[in-house]
Parts: C-alpha cells; structure tokens; sequence
C-alpha cells in the first residue's frame, strides 16, 4: 500500500483520491473510514463499504451520462452522503462543485450557470424546488439526484432520481460490466481539476477555484505539517460545517483518504452531544466556534455551584501567570509549573471535558481573524490554540504557529517547515505567498489568474507586518483600506476586530472613506438590544470612549450609529460566508452614516456645483 501522508516526506503521490480510496479499501478493508452520529453514537463505515458505495454511484452517474471532466454539484448539509457523491463525481473523473447549502437561487443559479455543471446532487425538497426555479435557465443542467428525496416537478429537462436509486443503478451495472469502474479509476489524472471551490465574493462575484488532485494532496501535507503524527496514528475530529466550504471539504471530505484522520458527520444541531461523544483530538475551526465553546463552558462555571467557583477562581489566577510567562518566552518555576498541572487536571480538564475538549491538545483556527482574548483564554485552559492562514486559493495552511507551543496571541504564524512554502511582503505591505497548494486558476477566467498571481507568487490581497523572525501579523485588506479627506491611511479591520470583542457588539463597519473622520455602524448582540435604549447608549459611548483610547488621535471614531437590523446575505451585505461586502453596507446605511457627519457643509456644496453645470450655463 503506497505510504501515507508523514512529515518526512512531504511529496504528492502520482494517484488519484478515487484511486487512493480504492488502495485504502484494499489493503484494510475491515478499518474505520469514518462514522455517522446517529441516535447518540457515532456509527462507523469501513473502507470497503466506503469503496462499495462510491463505486455504485459512480457508475450510477456514469449511467446517466456524467463523463470525464462534467461538473458535478453538491448542495447538502454535512452528511456521509457529501463524501461519497464527492468521491463518486472523481471516481468518473468529473469536478466536484461545492454549493452552500444555504444559497438562494439567485445564488445557485449564478454558481451551477458559472460552472456548467451537468448534474446537482441536492439534499432536501426545498432544494430540489431551488434547483426547479432554475433549472430551464441552465442548458448543461441535466441531471438532478436528491439524497433525502426525489421530485417529479423538478424539470421535464432533467433526469431526476434520488441516492438509493442511484446505488441500485450502478449496483446493477457493476455486476453487468465487473471491469468498467477500475477502467474508469484507471483513467484518472492526478493533474486535472478535482473541485472548484467559490471565493467568498466579498469584492464582487464569487470566483470558482480550480484545485487539482496534486495541489490537494499538498494541502493535505500542510494538515499533516500542523498534526505531525496524523499520517501514523488515528486521530478523531468531529465534522459539522459545511463541506462546500474550502476548510471543511479539506478536512472532511480529502485529508481522511491520505491520512489516519477519522471524521464523524453530524448536523450543527447534533454538534454539541457529537463533541462529547467523540472527544476530537483534531480541530480546525473558525474563530467563532472557538468563542461559542468558551461562552459554553463560561455558562456551566457560573452553574457549577460555589465550591467549583472558587477552586476555578483559585486557577485561573495560577493559569494567568503561566500564560504570562508563556507568551514572554520564559520558563515556568518548577512550583508554579507542578501548581499548573493539578489545576488543569482538577478543574481546567473536566470543564473542557463538558464540550468535549478534554483530549485535544493542539488546536488551529482559521478563516477569519481570532479575538486575542478567546485565544489567551484556551490558553488558561490548557488548551494549546494556535492560528494558520491559507485562503480557497491555498486551500490549505500557508502560515501557521507551527514553531512553539501556547503562542503569544496577535500572529497568523510563519511559513510551513518546508522551503516549497514560502511568503513575502510586497513594497505596499500586501503578503504573497508560494506553495505546491496553490491554485491552478479561476474557472473560466483567465483574466483573473494574470492578476492574481505573478512569477508563481499568489496576490492575498490582505496587508500584513512581518517580524524578523518571519511572524506575520495581520493588519487588513488592501482593498478595504480607507483614506480620509486629510490624506491619512486606515486599515479599519483592526479597530472593528477591537469593537467586537465587547459582548454589546456583534459587528462593527467603520467609515471614513473621504470624510474627516472616523465613524463606525454597529450591529449590537442580542444581549444589548434586551438593554433599556438610554443604558445601551451609555454602555455603548463608555466602550467607544475605551477604544478610542488605545488608538491615535487619527484613527479615533468621532460617532457611531446602531445599525436598525441584522446585516444580511439576501440584502447583499454579507456573503455566504458571512463576510462583509462593505461597499454594498455602506450604501445600505448611508443615511445613517450621514448624520454622523456635516451633511450640511456636502449639500451646500453640492448646491453650488449645480450652478455650475455646463447644461445649466
């Protein structure tokens, strides 16, 4: 069997994930491939059941005319029905298309007509009923499988079944032709495109990224770079979100074939019994799953009762100063560091344990910026959480806190233990980056490449500061730089990460683009809108007040407006992702952001240019 993904050779081997299924299921056909969470336990499928059920629908796709290079797209919750479609779809050499669940059709429309995808395995009635709507607008559409159900009203023009009828239609195949799915395996390219993952579309329409199966496989080894001994030895990781998602699918759906990872689906709703029950040694989540769970354990220590109060009371105060000592690079007295470990076995270990994060010792988070405060507290915790960086264009990590253990928090870490990953800082502070990960191109945009990447270095587009020593730090995005009426330069994404690290704030938009100077929009937590208005206010000018006291005079919000509502993707305000499309909340609330400055002195401008109208002379 060809050797699994280690950290000694970081070298992509020249088969493809189908084929690499094929060789897991031959050489340990009885093993764990990964488990359902199903009526409170996680219920295991081996290899060869893996294998046996991507081959049935793979030539249950083949049947209905998906052939090499088709696209073939997946709009589904996280289930083990995703993974074996996705597998399935490669398995016939077609390109996996990974669609949010949550789309409109508006949105799935824009993402199978970009695409042209042939087929659409759909979960759930309402997404048949979307891919309805739009189906007669999509020529390459032509076939439709829905996992949960199959609807006779979705189109004339396509060939509709569901997931079982589709296993039985390759079962029958394969005992008719015993020889066509190895065929079909045999046939595929390591270099050819695998999956197109959708950039967020914060900046404009969202792009599909082509990853082929090598530059999968190099993500893979950067996973494998941040969990030295996942090649080796099983470990465990609960899988929840999105597989449409560029982290999640690397995680859930690609890594498990290259390494001893075992994932176990579950829905978001199960995710909280599904962490217990597992007890995940692997995790890479997002910053917000990180700050969920630490509100979660927060909770059940102020229900704890008052003799657990106390004893955490007692150490956390021992947790602060070793983290202190930890984040100065400094070694922890004997007494202190013997003091530490009863306390994380006495209290810190059975508090994680609620949440099931009692057997995880190294934890990564990406996809968004990490509030230094949630991170210092896992720490005090005894949980090692560290950050990485890498973007759908990467697919995996680039920059990771791969070099020590408990990290002083406010990096996104330094390039991966191999040369082949690199990162640099262009002369206007952008960071590039290198790597075997990295892209192909855009699907159907070549234009867009050319300006992406530039002798092999990939433009991010996010401006950073790099340390000496090769640590880079954040700063924004380039393109959400602002510049006010006096000429100065402000990144706000620093200052709104600093806003929302009050429970009162959910988001924060600052504004100030041509103006004098700074404001913010907030959205506030469900917490303060319970708050009287006239408390809210005050709390909320103390926390401004506060802020502003860390910053320079030029970079102080004078005003703030509380946003009248949520922002929303069907608004056009956010992305499926949930990021900030600031241009389109700008002009969402621009009567707001009025008010916050001299509209008066505008208007009166804008008076008198009207007197000066070549139409009007």
């Amino acid at each position: 069997m060809p050797a699994l993904a280690t950290v000694s050779d970081f070298q992509a081997v020249d088969r493809t994930f189908a084929q690499m299924l094929r060789d897991r299921a031959v050489y340990e056909p009885d093993t764990v491939a990964f488990s359902t969470w199903t009526a409170g336990a996680p219920q295991p499928t081996s290899w060869s059941q893996y294998f046996e059920a991507v081959q049935h629908a793979a030539l249950g796709l083949h049947d209905l005319g998906i052939k090499p290079g088709d696209r073939v797209a997946i709009m589904s919750s996280t289930r083990q029905e995703w993974v074996m479609a996705a597998l399935a779809i490669l398995s016939v050499n077609g390109v996996l298309v990974g669609v949010y669940p949550t789309s409109s059709p508006h949105e799935l429309e824009q993402v199978l007509g970009s695409s042209e995808a042939s087929a659409i395995f759909a979960e759930s009635s309402s997404d048949l009923a979307k891919v309805a709507a739009v189906g007669p607008r999509l020529p390459h559409l032509r076939v439709c499988i829905g996992f949960d159900a199959c609807s006779t009203d979705v189109s004339d023009a396509l060939a509709v079944t569901d997931w079982r009828s589709l296993l039985s239609l390759g079962s029958a195949r394969a005992a008719a032709e015993p020889t066509l799915f190895t065929g079909l395996l045999d046939a595929g390219d390591i270099d050819h495109p695998a999956a197109l993952f959708s950039t967020s579309g914060s900046t404009g329409t969202p792009k599909g990224v082509v990853h082929t199966h090598r530059t999968l496989q190099y993500s893979v080894m950067g996973v494998a770079m941040t969990y030295p001994e996942i090649g080796r030895t099983r470990h465990d990781m609960v899988g929840f979100l999105g597989l449409s998602h560029v982290a999640p699918a690397l995680l859930g759906v690609f890594a498990p074939i290259m390494t001893r990872l075992v994932v176990t689906y579950c829905t978001m709703e199960q995710r909280g019994e599904a962490l217990v029950g597992v007890r995940p040694t692997v995790v890479v989540w997002p910053p917000r799953m990180h700050e969920k769970l630490a509100g979660e354990m927060l909770q059940a220590v102020s229900r704890s009762g008052r003799i657990f109060g106390v004893e955490y009371s007692i150490a956390m105060k021992v947790a602060r100063q070793v983290s202190t000592l930890r984040w100065q690079g400094r070694q922890l007295p004997t007494y202190l560091d013997v003091l530490y470990r009863l306390c994380t076995k006495s209290v810190f270990l059975p508090l994680r344990a609620r949440v099931g994060m009692d057997r995880i010792t190294v934890s990564w988070t990406a996809s968004g910026s990490m509030t230094p405060d949630v991170a210092a507290l896992w720490h005090m915790w005894g949980l090692d959480l560290r950050e990485l960086y890498g973007t759908t264009e990467t697919c995996g990590a680039v920059l990771a806190q791969w070099d020590r253990s408990f990290p002083a928090p406010g990096t996104i870490g330094k390039s991966l233990p191999d040369s082949r990953w690199a990162a640099r800082v262009s002369p206007d502070g952008e960071l590039q980056l290198r790597a075997p990960c990295l892209f192909t191109g855009y699907w159907n945009d070549g234009d867009a490449i050319s300006v992406a990447v530039h002798d092999d270095w990939y433009r991010t587009g996010d401006l950073v500061d790099m340390a000496a020593d090769g640590e880079v730090r954040i700063i924004g995005r380039l393109k959400d730089v602002l510049k006010t009426s006096g000429g100065k330069s402000v990144s706000p994404q620093p200052i709104e990460l600093r806003l929302k690290t009050s429970p009162l704030i959910d988001e924060a938009v600052v504004v100030g683009e041509g103006r004098k100077y700074l404001t913010a929009l907030l959205a506030i937590s469900v917490h303060a809108q319970k708050m009287d208005a006239d408390e809210r206010e005050a709390s909320l000018r103390r926390w401004i007040d506060e802020v502003n006291a860390e910053l320079a005079r030029p970079l102080q919000l004078k005003d703030f407006r509380v946003l009248p509502r949520a922002l929303s993707a069907e608004a056009g305000e956010l992305t499926l992702k949930a990021t900030i499309r600031r241009a389109n909340v700008l002009a969402s609330f621009t009567d707001l952001i009025d008010e916050m400055y001299d509209a008066g002195e505008h208007d009166e401008i804008a008076r008198h240019a009207r007197f000066i109208r070549p139409d009007r002379a």
